[in-house]
């Protein structure tokens, strides 16, 4: 019989108060139901053929965006014998992209990096009378693709599932 991993408890004794969800595969199912019928067998993992889904806490699987962007080419969840990851869920994730303090152009530092990996358009930046334009997210655009992440020269872009 399979244990239940309590990962919020684990958090606590780690002293991760506030340590937002794992950002799991595409197509993930609620968090609770996903680690409670999850083996941990790493076919998603295996499956990957960008390598940004990674072994996690308790072995779950978890994305890494600092490896890269997803590209939903669904081999993940086509090879999840769980079927923890399903394809009909739409959106395959409910991520919100934020910008940190770190942001080069937020420092006044010319950068649009995270723009220009954007496929899906989903980064604007103002212009703005002596000022370096910022980063936007446009949320309705964004895929949660995590291009932008993988891109920052300053890890300033980071993902927080919600939803």
């Amino acid at each position: 019989m399979k244990q239940q991993v309590d990962l919020a408890r684990r958090n606590l004794l780690r002293g991760n108060l506030a340590a937002p969800p794992p950002i799991r595969p595409p197509g993930a199912i609620a968090e609770a139901r996903f680690t409670q019928a999850c083996t941990a067998c790493h076919e998603c993992v295996s499956a990957c053929p960008e390598h940004i889904i990674v072994a996690g806490d308790a072995g779950f699987p978890e994305i890494d965006f600092g490896k890269g962007e997803c590209t939903f080419c669904n081999r993940c969840i086509d090879d999840c014998p769980e079927g923890v990851l399903q394809s009909d869920l739409e959106p395959p994730w409910r991520l919100r992209i934020t910008v940190g303090d770190t942001c080069l152009a937020k420092r006044q530092v010319v950068c649009q990096t995270c723009g220009d990996f954007c496929d899906a358009h989903a980064i604007r930046f103002r212009p703005a009378i002596g000022r370096v334009p910022v980063p936007e997210i446009l949320d309705a655009n964004c895929t949660g693709c995590g291009a932008c992440i993988s891109a920052c020269p300053e890890t300033a872009i980071e993902a927080v599932p919600y939803g």
